[in-house]
């Protein structure tokens, strides 16, 4: 992925601020809705925090936009809490206050978020995938994308006697390659099971017998840790054993072919990069759509995981969250994929058992159904506040993480 300027990173700081603050909203709309369902009496729908910047006074329910923009909230009237300032006067009868509203209502009130999130990204994954009918840059799909004047392409293209053709597209499978220094074997699995020099071809990309393509992944993988082999060398060539395949399922449609060999130089890429995902139908692709909403949606629960290992390479800060962005903008597609794993992420995590997260109050909720009164005041405000803080803890370390790597 190419460098972005500082410019740039800038611009898609901000964007990803209006990113999220949308999602975030979504997320408490879907809180309002559900409240007015239930005929909770909502003070306030805020969209931010901080000082009012802008209110619209609605007959019950104000909408405010406030300075800052870090997320936003439903205020709703209770006896555990003072109305707003400007809202003392205001006689709201007991079976519309957060405290008389009963539970199994209160649980879908809470439901009601997280669920607006998953909503939003399987839209856009369903509508993105459907309309352009692939999924780009999946490394666990089959073969590869070419760069037309790298080496692969080339190679393939004089092997196939189509010089006047300036595309090789990923229906091209690399099956196997080989490098040679003065005809000196550097690296070859360009091979079969039954070939009597099969130690050689050890890590193969796929047996040339094999009528199924591998995942792009195992193919680059095997050029990332063999191509340095030709660090010191000279004169270093190289060649592939390639079929053409079905673009869709992956299956050969030729005989394996060997091209001539090729100059290449030590740090010279070969000129591939991960694929697109084909649909052969609309209806598959939306479908498509559906899976990469659960798999992008479970996805956090690994980053969550690692957390607890120290491992903290697969989370990012406000300035991560930046450079990806301003990797993505210049593709609508690619951008809005990004916004729906954001989305389907935040659905996930809003169900977590952890304050003040939506799922703890989901489980809190739950108890008190079960146990039929209130757990202690003191209780609930010495853990969410616990939970608070080490949120706020993980925010700070995260953000530190993007400035240092």
């Amino acid at each position: 992925m190419s460098e972005v300027s500082s410019g740039m990173i800038v611009l898609a700081f901000f964007v990803g601020i209006i990113v999220m603050l949308l999602l975030i909203t979504i997320h408490e709309v879907g809180h309002l809705v559900v409240a007015k369902i239930a005929k909770a009496y909502v003070y306030e729908f805020s969209i931010g925090f901080g000082p009012r910047l802008f209110v619209f006074k609605g007959k019950e329910t104000w909408v405010s936009i406030r300075m800052l923009p870090l997320g936003g909230y439903c205020s709703i009237a209770s006896d555990k809490s003072d109305p707003p300032s400007d809202r003392e006067d205001e006689e709201v009868p007991n079976e519309r206050k957060l405290d008389y509203i009963a539970r199994w209502k209160k649980m879908f009130f809470i439901l009601a978020g997280p669920l607006m999130n998953l909503i939003v990204a399987l839209l856009l994954f369903t509508t993105i995938f459907a309309a352009i009918g692939e999924k780009r840059n999946d490394m666990t799909y089959f073969g590869a994308n070419y760069s037309q004047d790298g080496i692969a392409a080339k190679a393939i293209r004089e092997n196939e006697n189509k010089l006047d053709i300036n595309y090789i597209g990923q229906d091209y499978v690399i099956w196997g390659w080989k490098m040679t220094s003065n005809e000196k074997i550097l690296f070859d699995n360009i091979c079969n099971t039954n070939s009597l020099e099969e130690t050689k071809c050890d890590p193969k990309i796929n047996d040339l017998n094999n009528q199924k393509a591998v995942d792009y992944k195992t193919t680059v993988y095997s050029f990332i840790d063999n191509l340095g082999l030709s660090k010191n060398e000279e004169n270093v060539k190289i060649q592939f054993a390639y079929k053409q395949v079905d673009k869709y399922s992956g299956y050969a449609l030729t005989d394996a072919k060997i091209t001539e060999k090729h100059d290449i130089e030590y740090g010279q890429s070969i000129g591939i990069s991960s694929p697109n995902r084909l649909y052969e139908t609309t209806l598959k692709a939306y479908g498509a759509g559906w899976g990469e909403t659960f798999k992008a949606s479970l996805s956090i629960l690994e980053a969550i995981g690692n957390v607890f290992t120290g491992n903290l390479s697969n989370l990012v800060g406000p300035v991560g969250v930046a450079k990806q962005t301003a990797n993505l903008l210049e593709s609508a597609d690619q951008f809005f994929i990004y916004v729906a794993t954001i989305s389907a992420n935040l659905f996930i995590l809003n169900l977590i058992f952890i304050p003040p997260l939506d799922g703890y109050r989901l489980l809190e909720n739950f108890i008190e159904m079960i146990i039929r009164k209130e757990l202690p005041t003191k209780y609930k405000v010495i853990v969410n506040t616990a939970g608070a803080i080490l949120f706020l803890l993980l925010f700070v370390i995260i953000t530190l993480k993007d400035f240092i790597i």
